[in-house]
């Protein structure tokens, strides 16, 4: 008994001698150098955002524009996200939101893990231990969401868009990344994909 309560005072040790050099450490990491390290995490991920929009950010709705464009609307208001302008002329909305909206915390959470090593080793680079205190926290971040719709062969196209903006300074002490964690992006659009589905099944005519 007594040598499994040495182990684990030393096992605590351990972690608190590692924790306050890593803390130590973070102190003599420059902001530019914090920039640069995130700046390399937002090109990675810029490259994947593209990737995913190519691939998912643009569907085809069989109604017209008029009606698809009600129905965008009411999609990203029904997942928390409140219009901020919109015009049906030019087909164009923009909504925001705090994050992690529209997405649950759960979802998020369960999209960050996916991300997250990926991320840390792009950190690593630059600022060393500190980046095993990065998370992708969505606190003091608002998602923002654009929303084009326009007349297509058969009905209508509606392409999205989501990026972060930063409202509140992070926990961190790391600069904010501008694009969304990819996994987290796929998540928010098939899940605003599925609420317009609904939407214009709903406001379809009855036969």
């Amino acid at each position: 008994m007594v040598t499994v309560l040495s182990g684990e005072r030393t096992k605590r040790a351990c972690i608190w001698l590692w924790l306050g050099a890593t803390v130590a450490l973070s102190g003599c990491v420059s902001q530019d150098t914090k920039r640069d390290a995130i700046n390399d995490i937002n090109r990675a991920f810029k490259e994947e955002y593209e990737a995913i929009l190519a691939r998912n950010g643009t569907h085809l709705a069989s109604a017209g524009a008029g009606a698809t464009f009600d129905a965008t609307v009411a999609a990203l208001v029904s997942l928390g996200m409140e219009v901020r302008q919109q015009s049906r002329g030019l087909g164009f909305i923009n909504a925001d939101a705090a994050a992690p909206l529209p997405l649950s915390r759960g979802e998020w959470d369960r999209a960050g893990a996916a991300d997250l090593p990926r991320a840390r080793e792009l950190l690593r680079r630059h600022v060393g231990l500190l980046a095993e205190f990065f998370n992708f926290e969505p606190e003091g971040l608002d998602t923002v969401i654009t929303a084009t719709i326009i007349e297509a062969r058969g009905g209508s196209e509606v392409s999205l868009t989501m990026r972060m903006r930063e409202v509140a300074a992070p926990k961190s002490g790391l600069p904010r990344r501008e694009y969304p964690p990819p996994s987290a992006l796929q998540a928010g659009l098939d899940k605003i994909w599925g609420a317009l589905e609904r939407e214009l099944k709903a406001k379809a005519p009855r036969s």
